[in-house]
C-alpha cells in the first residue's frame, strides 16, 4: 500500500554522541567522485599518519552527466575504475579499522547501482579474506505516493524546473530521492558496521552525519560537507584529496599534495561552485547560513580554519526527486569541412540538407517525429544562439545528432543526411568529389537511448527516514575469527612539504581592462539541470573593487551576452566580498542533457564574460535590448 503524504514539522533523528567528551578527530576524501582516481602515495601517507583519519568519506554521483546514466542504469565509472579505488580503501578499513562512507553509489545513486557498488567491495573482501558489514541504504520508490503529494501541494520546483505534472511522474522511467543525513546517522548507530554504501544522496550528507554523529555542531557540520564533498577542489592549484579536522564548532582544510594549499580566499570561493547562491544553501531539513564565516589561514601555510557558520531548521522536510523520461534514440556522425567556399555558405547549406532528409521522411514535420541538429564546431559548437564572435575560420568539425522514436529511425535519418551532407550542392560549388571528411567508419554510430529530466523537485516528508531503509550485509570472510591477521602495510615517507608562499597581484594601471586580467578564475557550471551559474573571482581586492565599481557586471549585461528573455530569467546576481567574486545564476533555455545540448556540463559557457571591459569611471553606456533566446 502506498503511503499516505502525510506532512509534519518533524523531530531530527539526532543520536546521542558517541563519546561523552568531544575529541577532535579527522575525515579524509581521496577524491570528489569515487572512480576518478586519487594518487596512492598521498593516500597512505594520510592513512599511516600519527593521527589517521576515522573515517573515508567519498560522494559517488551527481547530476552533471545529465540524464542518461538514471534513465539508462549505466555507471558512471568503469568496474575497473571502482576496483582501483576501492582497493586501497577497502585496505585501510581493514588494517585501520576506518569507516568507508560513500554516497550516490553509481553515479547515479538507483538500487542497482547500490548492489553493483556492494558487489564490487565484496568481491575484493573476498580476494583479501578481509570482512565487512555494510549498510545498503536504497530509495524504496512508490510511485503513488508522489502522485498523491502531488495532488496535495506537497511537492514544489526546485531551482528553475518547471513545475511537476502528474504524467510527469507516471512517465518517468527512472526516479530516486537524495536522502539527506539521517538515514547515514542511523547506520552509525549501530558500531559494527563497516561501510556505508547509499543510494542517491545530498552531496553532503554522509559527511554531516558521520561529523554529528562524533559530536560536532551542525552548522559546522553542514559546512564542512560543503565543501570536502568535491574533494580538494578549495585548494590551490585545485587538487583531488582533503583532510578536515575536525573540532565542535571549527574545522581545518589541509590538500594532502604538499605543492597544494588552502587559503582563504579559496575556501571561501568554493560555496560559488556549482551554487545558486554563496551564502545561504539550502538542503534537506533547512538552509546553511554563511555571511558570517571566517576562514583564518594557519602558520603551515596550507591549511585554513573555518568557523561561524550557521543552520536554520526549516518548518517541514523535504527530499529532492529526480527523475527522468525516455524520449528517444539517437544516432550521431562527425565530419570535417576544410573547403572555404562551402563554409563561407555552410548555414544555407545546412538547411537544404535538412530540407532534402525531410522530403524522405515527412514525419520530420509531425510533434515529436525525428529531429537533425548540426553542431558546427570552429564556428558555434559550443555557444550555439549565445555565440558572440563572428571570427572567419578555415576549417569546421560537424556533429551531426540524429534523434527519433526508434533506433532505427535515428540510424536511417542519419544515414540518408549524412548522404545529402557528402553530396549536396551549394552555390558557387567547385568540389564534386565531396563535401565533408569522414574520419570513421561505420559512417554513423548508434548511440542508444536519450533521456531527458523531468522531475527536480522537492517533496515534503513527514519523516526523513521513511523512504531510505538499510540492509546489512555481511561480506568476505565467513566470519571476524576466520579472517587472518592483516599484513599492516609499511609505512611510507611523508613528502617533504612545500611552504607555497602568496603571489602578490601588480598594481592595475589605469585605463580599461578586460575581466580576462583583472581575475584569476572565470568558470560556469550547472546549477542543477535547469540552471547556469557563472563565477568571477577576482586576482585581488584592488581588482575586485574596480569590478565593483564599474556597474559592468550588471543584469543587462547578462541578458545581452545570453540573449535572455527577461530579467526575470536572472535567478541570482550578486558580489561575494569573502571570495572577491561575483556570481551570476541563470535559467537555462533548455534542459541540461537532452536533445541538442552544447555543453552538458555547463563548463564553457563562461567564454563570453572574460571580454567583458572594465572601466575606471563608475558608469557604463546603456546596453541594447537583447533578442529573445534561441533554442540550442
Amino acid at each position: 500500500m502506498p503511503r499516505p503524504p502525510v506532512v509534519l514539522t518533524i523531530p531530527r533523528f539526532l543520536p546521542e554522541k558517541i563519546m561523552p567528551d568531544f575529541q577532535p578527530f579527522k575525515i579524509f576524501t581521496p577524491n570528489g567522485i569515487l572512480g576518478y582516481g586519487y594518487n596512492e602515495h598521498e593516500f597512505w601517507s594520510v592513512i599511516d599518519d600519527a593521527q589517521p583519519p576515522a573515517a573515508i568519506i567519498v560522494d559517488a554521483g551527481s547530476t552533471d552527466p545529465g540524464p542518461y546514466l538514471l534513465g539508462s542504469g549505466k555507471t558512471l565509472c568503469s568496474r575497473e575504475s571502482y576496483l582501483r579505488d576501492l582497493t586501497p580503501i577497502l585496505e585501510a578499513c581493514a588494517t585501520r579499522n576506518i569507516k568507508f562512507l560513500v554516497s550516490s553509489a553509481g553515479g547515479a545513486g538507483t538500487n542497482d547501482q547500490v548492489d553493483f557498488t556492494t558487489d564490487i567491495i565484496a568481491e575484493i573482501a573476498t580476494a583479501h579474506q578481509w570482512h565487512f558489514r555494510i549498510a545498503a541504504i536504497k530509495f524504496e520508490e512508490h510511485r503513488d505516493t508522489i502522485l498523491q503529494s502531488l495532488r496535495a501541494g506537497h511537492i514544489q520546483s526546485c531551482s528553475s524546473a518547471p513545475p511537476l505534472r502528474e504524467v510527469d511522474v507516471k512517465n518517468a522511467c527512472g526516479v530516486v530521492a537524495q536522502m539527506g543525513p539521517e538515514p547515514f546517522m542511523k547506520a552509525l548507530a549501530d558500531p559494527s558496521v563497516d561501510i556505508i554504501v547509499a543510494a542517491r544522496s545530498y552531496d553532503p550528507a554522509p559527511f554531516i552525519a558521520f561529523c554529528m554523529h562524533r559530536g560536532v555542531q551542525e552548522a559546522t557540520a553542514w559546512h564542512v560537507g560543503k565543501i570536502i564533498e568535491c574533494g580538494a577542489l578549495c585548494a590551490v592549484p585545485k587538487g583531488r584529496s582533503i583532510v578536515a579536522t575536525m573540532y565542535e564548532d571549527c574545522f581545518d582544510l589541509t590538500p594532502t599534495e604538499s605543492s597544494q594549499r588552502c587559503t582563504p580566499v579559496s575556501v571561501a570561493a568554493h560555496t560559488l561552485y556549482e551554487k545558486s547562491r554563496p551564502d545561504q544553501l539550502p538542503g534537506p531539513g533547512g538552509v546553511l547560513h554563511l555571511d558570517a564565516c571566517t576562514y583564518e589561514a594557519l602558520p603551515d601555510g596550507r591549511t585554513v580554519r573555518v568557523r561561524g557558520s550557521r543552520f536554520s531548521t526549516s518548518e517541514h522536510y523535504e527530499i529532492k526527486l529526480e527523475g527522468v523520461e525516455h524520449i528517444g534514440y539517437r544516432t550521431v556522425y562527425v565530419g570535417g569541412i576544410r573547403d572555404p567556399i562551402l563554409i563561407g555558405n555552410i548555414d544555407a547549406f545546412l538547411v537544404s540538407v535538412k530540407a532534402f532528409t525531410t522530403e524522405a521522411f515527412p514525419h520530420m514535420k509531425e510533434p515529436g517525429g525525428p529531429q537533425i541538429t548540426f553542431h558546427l564546431y570552429g564556428k558555434n559548437a559550443v555557444m550555439g544562439a549565445w555565440e558572440t564572435e563572428s571570427h572567419e575560420v578555415h576549417e569546421i568539425g560537424v556533429l551531426a545528432e540524429v534523434t527519433a522514436a526508434t533506433q532505427h529511425t535515428a540510424d536511417a535519418v542519419a544515414s540518408y543526411s549524412r548522404t545529402m551532407l557528402l553530396h549536396g550542392s551549394y552555390e558557387g560549388q567547385l568540389a564534386t568529389g565531396g563535401n565533408i571528411a569522414f574520419p570513421l567508419t561505420p559512417l554513423e554510430t548508434s548511440i542508444g537511448p536519450v533521456f531527458k529530466f523531468t522531475l527536480y523537485h522537492l517533496m515534503k516528508v513527514s519523516d526523513p527516514l521513511t523512504f531510505f531503509p538499510a540492509n546489512i550485509l555481511e561480506v568476505g570472510a565467513a566470519a571476524v575469527a576466520d579472517t587472518p591477521p592483516p599484513v599492516r602495510r609499511p609505512v611510507m615517507p611523508l613528502k617533504q612539504l612545500k611552504v607555497v608562499k602568496d603571489v602578490v597581484a601588480a598594481p592595475l594601471l589605469p585605463g580599461p581592462i578586460s575581466i580576462q586580467d583583472l581575475a584569476k578564475v572565470v568558470r560556469s557550471k550547472n546549477a542543477g539541470p535547469f540552471e547556469i551559474t557563472l563565477d568571477i573571482l577576482f586576482a585581488s581586492r584592488q581588482a575586485f573593487e574596480r569590478a565593483k565599481q564599474a556597474d559592468v557586471l550588471t543584469t543587462s549585461t547578462i541578458r545581452k551576452l545570453y540573449k535572455l528573455q527577461s530579467a526575470d530569467d536572472i535567478v541570482v546576481l550578486m558580489f561575494f566580498e569573502p571570495a572577491l567574486a561575483w556570481k551570476c545564476t541563470f535559467k537555462r533555455p533548455w534542459p541540461q542533457g537532452s536533445i541538442g545540448e552544447r555543453d552538458t556540463f555547463g563548463a564553457q559557457l563562461h567564454a563570453p564574460l572574460l571580454s567583458i571591459m572594465v572601466q575606471d569611471s563608475d558608469t557604463v553606456g546603456p546596453l541594447p535590448s537583447p533578442p529573445l533566446s534561441e533554442s540550442p
